[in-house]
């Protein structure tokens, strides 16, 4: 019998949520364990794979998860709010001890779902990360500064730590035209501006990105500057191919909020 190829495995998790979930069941330990087997479609399209995450959707190795929430308490983590602008199934969630501090975005809305089961007591907003700075519930507006300055009507702003794998590439969605300035070329570099607005003075953004972002010369200069008003690059980490279905180099990156 044939091994079942990742993508196989993903449509056989589909339907396991939707029947489980037809039903009102309750999922068991060893249902998360299944489920959890999920992965994004990165990388699969030659398997059969479709739509725009063929592009975008590498999940991070619980051990790259593990050692960038390690490195958010070795550079002052304080155990406040937690945001993950693109939660996905929720593996960079799994070391936040507790889950109730936790935000996540994800538009993905079966992983939406296996990081809902999974982690209960986190808050997933099943949406675009952009959708924190318009005004619900149309998300057709950005949020205007007043006489003090909220931008966004998320409930545990400001946060604590901001932490994630941004998807990769050019900046072009459904939301991007609201954004025009700064300019943001990358996505990347969209999450890593408006993540670091989301923190509080002393706040951390840990993000695991694509080593274009340290090592593209003046590509991105006006974007770096931008980030550079409102935080601090602390460190960072150069890594070897991670993800299972790419060879794209990473980085780890962290910026402290000014």
């Amino acid at each position: 019998m044939a091994k079942k190829n990742q993508y196989q495995l993903n449509l056989e998790i589909e339907q396991f949520i939707k029947e489980k979930d037809s039903r009102n069941e309750g999922y068991s330990g060893a249902d998360i364990d299944f489920i959890q087997q999920y992965e994004g479609a990165g990388g699969q399209g030659s398997k059969g794979a479709k739509g725009e995450g063929v592009l975008y959707e590498f999940y991070t190795p619980d051990y790259i998860c593990d050692l960038m929430f390690e490195l958010a308490v070795k550079y002052g983590y304080d155990g406040g709010s937690v945001l993950e602008p693109s939660i996905a199934t929720g593996r960079l969630i799994a070391p936040v001890p507790d889950k109730s501090k936790v935000t996540g975005f994800e538009i993905n809305p079966t992983t939406a779902r296996i990081c809902e089961i999974t982690y209960p007591q986190a808050t997933v907003h099943r949406g675009y990360f952009e959708t924190a700075f318009l005004k619900p519930p149309r998300f057709t507006e950005r949020i205007k500064p007043g006489m003090v300055w909220v931008p966004t009507w998320l409930d545990d702003y400001p946060f604590s730590l901001v932490i994630g794998n941004p998807p990769y590439g050019k900046y072009k969605n459904k939301y991007s035209s609201y954004f025009p300035k700064p300019k943001m070329q990358q996505i990347e570099l969209f999450f890593m501006y408006y993540g670091t607005l989301l923190l509080k003075p002393g706040g951390l953004l840990v993000y695991l990105t694509s080593s274009n972002f340290l090592r593209n010369g003046i590509s991105y200069n006006s974007e770096k500057r931008e980030i550079g008003k409102i935080a601090d690059l602390v460190d960072a980490y150069r890594l070897p191919p991670v993800f299972r279905f790419s060879e794209v180099p990473t980085d780890i990156i962290i910026f402290r909020r000014k």
